[in-house]
């Protein structure tokens, strides 16, 4: 099976450039989960993994400093088995910039393919060039099954925006049409959550992988059983209201711990009120953006981790990537029960009791035992171990093929 996967992760030959360039809010989510499935596709048997990609980058001048995103080969798995694709990063130009660079390369791909029986194009994300170039390959190649991984839903990207109904909404709207009418005869989804099935409003082919673990992240380690005089709360992520970042800084500002510290990192439109929030709290400290692979080590080595999102109505339609980037770093989680977070995670969690609200019940996990909250964090990090790794939920994805071909 020949695999052509037309993502937007950061070549790790570029990776430290696009740190660099971006001038807001840098895609590391997408990066990660995008790599995952590159890793998980290429543990599989039998399948040659090939990447079309065009990164997931801002525009010029305003979210990013290059007028120009080179073109030049990488590597995944063998030197060079990958070609990052050029593109002009000025607004809307963008858009078909991306289109028409990515499709030559596509052109090229099917020609040397043509000895493979079982072609495959996969698509990371219902972007407006992503999805023209999933029906280009529908119309122009009809041996090739297409599938596209939906990370989001339209609608709830920029949710904020969209309830504002501006002239983002009406653009929005228009892009929303453009995609649907795109991807309208692909073969096949991968899905974060079940409940994304409805938005479709027809019956597809689909399999569900909620999140890939990062096995990099994983290790033997496990965590000291001596308890530190200052223990310290972690958050990772976007910082917005709508993300509870708010109540969290609201809630610790109500536990009186001396000996309890909220690590804040991570950047987004709301810091400068939810720093305010704070007030001269010094036990509440925000780090701002920072390097991944710091993040990570401080997710380890942290007493407790939140993830303060309440549920919502949007929450059925994603799966919030820190829950498994908490989870894999051993370190116990307190968060709301999401309806998009399959069942199977309810046990290695520290829920938030809707009646106590999160201030109560970050004090009551607090108040446990030092091995209490070590235990959870084990089970959890086990659990990911056994479940979540790339080449294990990757074998979803190619049964899905495969199930078509046999």
């Amino acid at each position: 099976m020949d695999i052509l996967c037309l993502m937007g992760l950061f070549p790790k030959e570029y990776e430290k450039n696009v740190e660099k360039d971006t001038i807001k809010y840098m895609q590391n989510a997408a990066n990660k989960l995008q790599w995952a499935i590159v890793r998980g596709l290429d543990a599989q048997e039998g399948v040659n993994v090939h990447i079309c990609n065009s990164m997931y980058i801002g525009v010029y001048p305003r979210t990013y400093r290059k007028l120009r995103i080179p073109s030049f080969p990488f590597s995944h798995k063998l030197p060079g088995d990958g070609m990052n694709i050029g593109f002009v990063t000025l607004p809307y130009i963008k858009i078909f910039s991306r289109y028409f660079s990515s499709k030559k390369y596509i052109k090229n791909w099917y020609k040397c393919s043509c000895s493979s029986d079982e072609k495959v194009f996969l698509v990371y994300a219902l972007t407006t060039p992503f999805t023209w170039l999933s029906r280009y390959v529908r119309k122009n190649f009809p041996d090739v099954k297409v599938c596209i991984v939906v990370p989001d839903l339209p609608e709830y990207m920029d949710y904020s925006k969209m309830q504002k109904r501006g002239l983002y909404y009406f653009y929005k709207t228009a892009e929303i049409f453009n995609i649907r009418k795109s991807i309208k005869n692909i073969d096949y989804f991968v899905l974060l959550t079940d409940p994304m099935k409805s938005w479709f409003k027809r019956d597809i082919r689909y399999t569900v992988v909620e999140g890939i673990a990062n096995p990099d992240e994983l290790d033997n380690t496990c965590k000291c059983l001596a308890e530190n005089p200052i223990k310290h709360v972690v958050y990772a992520g976007g910082i917005k209201f709508e993300y509870g970042v708010g109540d969290l800084v609201s809630a610790f500002c109500r536990i009186d711990k001396a000996d309890w510290v909220l690590d804040v990192y991570g950047d987004g439109p709301d810091l400068p009120n939810i720093k305010a929030l704070a007030g001269d709290n010094r036990n509440i400290i925000f780090h701002g953006s920072v390097a991944n692979s710091i993040v990570v080590e401080k997710l380890k080595t942290a007493d407790l981790l939140v993830n303060p999102r309440k549920n919502q109505e949007l929450t059925a339609y994603s799966f919030p990537s820190k829950i498994i980037e908490y989870m894999s770093s051993g370190t116990p989680m307190v968060a709301y029960k999401l309806d998009g977070v399959p069942d199977e995670y309810d046990e290695f969690y520290f829920r938030i009791d809707s009646k106590d609200g999160l201030a109560k019940t970050l004090d009551k996990v607090m108040c446990m035992s030092h091995q209490d909250r070590i235990d959870m964090g084990s089970r959890a990090k086990k659990f990911i171990y056994q479940n979540k790794l790339p080449d294990i939920q990757c074998k979803k994805i190619v049964a899905l093929f495969r199930n078509e071909y046999n």
